[in-house]
């Protein structure tokens, strides 16, 4: 019974250390990275990775948060619905 009372607290401790990031930034970050990286042409295909990485460090964004977004942005329906909204400005849809 300690051991899983353990777990749990480590569980709560972990979901605590995720990075934070600024919501409405990197739903408009995504969104225009969406529709932009549709019209680029790319001499090799980790010059996609390199331009997002670009695009993020200018915009103060860490490796980090950006995965922390990407995965929350599997969790939500309203973050997804708030990207589309950002991408369909963006492409002009």
């Amino acid at each position: 019974m300690k051991r899983l009372a353990a777990l749990a607290v480590v569980a709560v401790l972990a979901s605590g250390c995720a990075p934070r990031y600024d919501t409405a930034l990197l739903t408009s970050i995504e969104g225009r990275w969406m529709c932009d990286v549709q019209r680029y042409t790319f001499q090799h295909q980790e010059d996609i990775q390199a331009e997002l990485d670009i695009r993020l460090e200018g915009n103060g964004v860490s490796p980090e948060q950006y995965h922390a977004f990407k995965d929350d942005l599997t969790k939500s329906e309203d973050l997804r619905q708030q990207v589309q909204a950002v991408y369909d400005e963006a492409c002009g849809t």
